[in-house]
């Protein structure tokens, strides 16, 4: 699980990298002065606020990337797991609106891993170690209380008829352009009676997945069924919509489920595995260190009171449950960011859906269609809509940008647009830009409603 999470922490890293600028600096869409403006909560912190320069943000970015390679490999793994991890913390606090609930997940899985053995094996700190690792009880089941929370309370919260009674809700997810790929989720869109049947498998699997995880067995092996359901899972997720690396990150936490006694029947069949993991910690049982009760005391205590804290959180979530957090309390719960909420698709699956136009005009009226480079601007929807996001943080900008909560995006979006344009194509600079959204309502029976076009923003390129 730790080589499989430190693998996606750097491909997430190379491609929040791509936009650093854009999305991280001054000169992006979320300028510093503006952080604590919109959606910070008391508690927040980050030192990617600290600066909105383009050469502190890669700093931070080049910190992040080289603990997230020493844990990768397990040296210093401990430290390297707690750099990470509070680095993820500042980084998803300076854009909230570029995040989505994978990034939840990764980050809580990073704070579980903090008590959890994950450097005893595979690792180049196992070669320093001089005896069998113990496993911590309570950390094992915050971690399975974790990955069982995030379908457990999804399942909860998908209430709507789309769900649980019409079996319609994977019909309006795939009807979403923003978000349906090419070629798979063009297939199934096209079979509606098998979207029916999938939407009711997804959300009996969904249900059945956290009791597998929870089921007491000696042995393991309902939890390594879950394990096999989460990749059936995510699987089709990721083959059928464009949600970036949220998929992934769901197999990679849950490798953790796998049961010790199939692992080692891996490790038989494969015997450098074995090498690797086992052979340098067997060699040197006979040197055991002293205990370090208090350390162990300590550590026991933060998992106890922060499994409590987070069924807590995902508890007032539900609407049967009337019970909260006090503010004060949040206070060091919004610090190490435990805050959570596992509403992907929930209660109901999106239905407005459309596309950007870009209509620039030039200082003496004359237009400019800045995404397509050319004098006629075009309104018609492009062939590929989800193509015109160059990664899942720029979709989940625009989905963000659709919420009638947050229209303070769309200016700022706007004015990164000109600004941009105009950076590049000195030639050809734009004076004023009309950013417009077509959007449309998703409708049953491949239908929808007429395409309105909406003025998001007009601005200057000042």
């Amino acid at each position: 699980m730790r080589i499989g999470i430190g693998a996606v922490i750097i491909a997430d890293l190379l491609i929040r990298m791509s936009d650093l600028s854009a999305h991280y600096t001054n000169d992006g869409i979320w300028p510093t002065h503006l952080i604590h403006t919109f959606g910070w909560r008391t508690g927040f912190w980050s030192l990617h606020e600290l600066s909105g320069s383009f050469a502190w943000t890669l700093f931070l970015f080049c910190i992040h990337f080289v603990f997230a390679v020493s844990f990768l490999l397990g040296y210093k793994t401990k430290i390297s797991t707690l750099i990470v991890w509070l680095l993820y913390i500042s980084l998803h606090n300076r854009n909230l609106y570029v995040q989505q609930s994978g990034d939840d997940l990764l980050r809580l899985t990073l704070f579980w891993g903090l008590f959890l053995p994950w450097n005893a094996y595979y690792s180049i700190d196992s070669k320093h170690f001089y005896y069998e690792p113990k496993q911590r009880h309570f950390a094992n089941l915050g971690y399975m209380l974790l990955i069982a929370s995030v379908y457990f309370f999804t399942v909860n919260l998908k209430y709507s008829t789309e769900w649980r009674g019409e079996g319609t809700a994977i019909y309006y997810a795939l009807s979403l352009d923003q978000l349906r790929l090419h070629p798979v989720g063009d297939w199934l869109y096209a079979h509606p009676g098998l979207m029916h049947v999938l939407t009711h498998v997804f959300y009996y699997v969904e249900f059945l997945i956290p009791v597998l995880i929870l089921w007491p067995a000696k042995k393991g092996y309902l939890r390594f069924l879950a394990f096999i359901l989460i990749m059936f899972l995510h699987t089709g997720i990721g083959l059928t919509l464009y949600v970036g690396l949220f998929f992934v990150i769901n197999m990679v936490t849950a490798i953790g489920l796998i049961p010790e006694v199939m692992m080692d029947k891996l490790e038989n069949k494969i015997k450098l595995l074995r090498y690797i993991s086992r052979d340098a910690i067997l060699r040197t049982t006979s040197r055991r260190p002293k205990k370090k009760i208090n350390l162990r005391v300590l550590g026991n205590s933060v998992c106890v009171i922060s499994i409590v804290i987070c069924l807590i959180i995902n508890l007032a979530s539900l609407r049967w449950f009337s019970y909260e957090l006090k503010k004060d309390l949040m206070i060091p719960v919004n610090a190490v960011r435990l805050d959570q909420y596992w509403g992907m698709f929930s209660p109901s699956v999106l239905k407005r859906d459309g596309w950007f136009v870009y209509h620039g005009l030039d200082s003496i009226g004359r237009q400019w269609d800045l995404r397509l480079n050319q004098p006629y601007v075009d309104y018609k929807k492009p062939e590929s809509v989800v193509g015109m996001y160059t990664s899942d943080r720029w979709r989940k900008l625009a989905e963000n940008m659709q919420r009638e909560s947050q229209t303070f995006l769309r200016p700022l979006y706007c004015r990164y647009v000109i600004k941009k344009w105009n950076r590049e194509h000195p030639e050809k600079k734009i004076a004023t830009l009309n950013l417009k959204y077509m959007q449309k309502e998703n409708l049953p029976g491949y239908k929808t409603e007429p395409v309105q076009e909406i003025l998001y923003s007009v601005c200057d390129g000042r």
